[in-house]
């Protein structure tokens, strides 16, 4: 029954502003979000399982449980590049999920959440599908079997039986194959830049080494993106050492494969049937960086790739591949 403007009620708000109300309470540790991550939605759910809570699967025809997301390219790697550090430092703190998460819920369950906790290391396997096989295509070294190997049989399974179950996958929760591609497509991007990014960030954070600290996603979109946005086209145009990493395999990769396929066409020699394989995984990573190269050469909007980050990537691509030169020859 007191005004707003009555000393009490001020002392008050000014008490609930400052969140001191929270020292010597639950709050952040038994009621409401968990803190210690900044993938709180991920760790409160997580730290709820391990103390007995049952969940249930709830997804209705009708669309629920909506939201904004980025719409901007750069927003979504940033957004996945937080996540990635917080994923980690659940898998790395006092509840692992791994040791505390295995033995709360059991081994299953335990791997399930560890597989997330774990997303940013992708990008070790991420980079080695990327760079490896392409850097030694340039060198004309072979590293997997002949076509006339029978070994090359379990290799071409193995390849096309990952790509044919997570297309399948798709098709099967009502996806299409465009959104398949896509999703491809940001799989690539997210393994490059964001995961490699949160990662090395999550490193240098652990050894005590100050890093940028916590970045707000932006959800904001004007008008010529969301034109953009609407016909499939990634945003480019702001100059970011996310897109430096990616633009610099894509560089690797379009000059591998051409490498490579004037050596399989002119060159009739021995090593041609060796190098089949790296040619097929190169041919389908530049697929699907062809919008790095249309943002390099062919866009002339404000989405397309900028000049500093063209330069940067071809600088580093040139270094890795004398680099890894003087390792393979």
């Amino acid at each position: 029954n007191k005004p707003l403007t009555a000393p009490s009620v001020l002392e008050l708000a000014h008490h609930v502003a400052g969140c001191n109300y929270e020292n010597q309470t639950k709050w952040g540790s038994k009621i409401g979000f968990r803190y210690g991550s900044l993938v709180e939605d991920y760790y409160t759910g997580y730290r709820m399982k391990c103390e007995g809570w049952r969940s249930i699967f709830c997804y209705p025809e009708t669309a629920a449980f909506l939201g904004d997301v980025p719409f901007n390219l750069l927003d979504v790697l940033s957004q996945n590049k937080r996540w990635a550090i917080g994923l980690l430092e659940v898998a790395f703190s006092r509840y692992s999920t791994i040791t505390f998460g295995v033995k709360s819920m059991g081994l299953f369950m335990g791997l399930g959440y560890s597989y997330y906790a774990f997303w940013a290391i992708l990008t070790i396997p991420i980079t080695t599908y990327c760079l490896v096989p392409q850097l030694a295509l340039l060198n004309e070294l072979s590293i997997f079997p002949k076509v006339s190997d029978p070994w090359f049989l379990l290799y071409m399974f193995l390849f096309l039986g990952a790509y044919g179950q997570d297309l399948l996958e798709f098709m099967v929760d009502g996806g299409t194959i465009q959104r398949w591609w896509s999703d491809q497509r940001m799989w690539i991007m997210r393994g490059l830049s964001s995961y490699a990014f949160g990662l090395t960030e999550f490193v240098v954070k652990s050894i005590g080494i100050p890093t940028e600290g916590f970045n707000v996603t932006s959800k904001i979109i004007n008008d010529e993106e969301s034109k953009r946005y609407e016909q499939g086209v990634f945003e480019f145009g702001v100059p970011s050492p996310l897109f430096v990493t990616l633009t610099m395999a894509a560089i690797i990769n379009l000059l591998s494969f051409i490498s490579g396929l004037v050596h399989f066409i002119v060159d009739g020699g021995s090593n041609k049937e060796g190098l089949v394989m790296q040619l097929v995984l190169t041919g389908l990573i530049v697929m699907n960086c062809l919008p790095v190269y249309q943002a390099i050469a062919l866009r002339s909007d404000k989405g397309k790739m900028h000049t500093k980050t063209t330069v940067t990537a071809t600088l580093l691509a040139s270094a890795v591949y004398v680099v890894a030169s003087l390792f393979l020859k």
